[in-house]
């Protein structure tokens, strides 16, 4: 007992810390790290020993523990500390099966985690999760966006996924928003270039969802993401999948005399064109074959 009331302070002090307006938030890691090994590890002994109250009020505890951590990885801008608390909490969710009314909280984990699936163009996780979500469930505000912005990709209406910007159900869906427009630019940037050698910068920013002076800086960008994916797969990895194109060569970017170019390389190209369909549509039939 002496040792929940220990992390229990310990937790309350993280809290107030955290919801401070400055919050600093290397001193609530700190306490986080310190408050985990406390809390995780008598929550997992006395679930083992089956005693009562004190495993309900331990696993409580640890379950708001990982809840606050998901939330500082968020502030932190820790996408893989993020993925990991989400998986502990899910073993916390999953042994809890006599509580039928989910809380606000586990829904925004549940909903946070769906969004980041969504903004890291990993669909076919995203639909596994979606089949453990029941049709009630998905009703629920934070469920229902991200179901609704993965219907707005599917379609190709990013100008609805812009929108959806102006009004997140919580404030920690703004930043996976942010990473979900740059996922969209990159859709729609692979586009342009399969469609167009060169484009006016006002309509390429247009359906980039920019501002034209921020275009170049974005093409700069573009470039040296597609270079650090160039040295990272140099034998142009033809692994199906619902996203992966079949490899085209590296085409650059290059804004010049008010149009935005790119730059094929042509010694990369495929030879035979029908490999790029055959490679999409078995990526396809794979990625559904999953999903069912």
């Amino acid at each position: 007992m002496a040792d929940y009331e220990q992390a229990k302070k310990l937790f309350d002090d993280l809290k107030a810390e955290f919801e401070k307006e400055s919050c600093d938030l290397e001193k609530c890691s700190a306490q986080l790290a310190q408050l985990k090994l406390l809390v995780l590890g008598s929550s997992a002994a006395l679930a083992a020993l089956g005693a009562q109250p004190d495993a309900a009020k331990s696993q409580q505890l640890a379950r708001e523990t990982l809840e606050l951590a998901c939330f500082l990885s968020i502030r932190r801008r820790d996408v893989q500390g993020f993925e990991r608390h989400v998986s502990t909490l899910k073993m916390y969710y999953s042994d809890n099966p006599k509580s039928k009314e989910k809380r606000d909280t586990e829904f925004v984990v549940q909903g946070l985690y769906l969004l980041h699936l969504l903004a890291s163009d990993r669909i076919g996780e995203f639909h596994t999760e979606l089949e453990l979500i029941s049709m009630e469930d998905a009703e629920n505000l934070y469920i229902k966006q991200p179901i609704q912005l993965e219907r707005y990709l599917m379609e190709g209406n990013y100008a609805k996924v812009l929108e959806a910007q102006k009004d997140v159900p919580q404030m920690y869906y703004s930043f996976f928003m942010e990473r979900l427009l740059e996922t969209v630019r990159q859709k729609v940037g692979a586009s342009l270039e399969r469609s167009y050698d060169h484009l006016p910068v006002e309509q390429a920013a247009q359906m980039l969802i920019l501002a034209v002076a921020a275009l170049q800086e974005f093409a700069i960008k573009e470039n040296e993401r597609k270079a650090r994916e160039e040295l990272d797969d140099p034998m142009g990895d033809m692994t199906p999948s619902l996203t992966r194109r079949a490899p085209t060569g590296l085409v650059k970017w290059e804004v010049k005399g008010g149009n935005l170019h790119f730059k094929k390389d042509q010694e990369k190209s495929l030879e035979i064109p029908a490999l790029d369909l055959m490679v999409n549509t078995i990526g396809y039939a794979t990625d559904l074959e999953r999903i069912v």
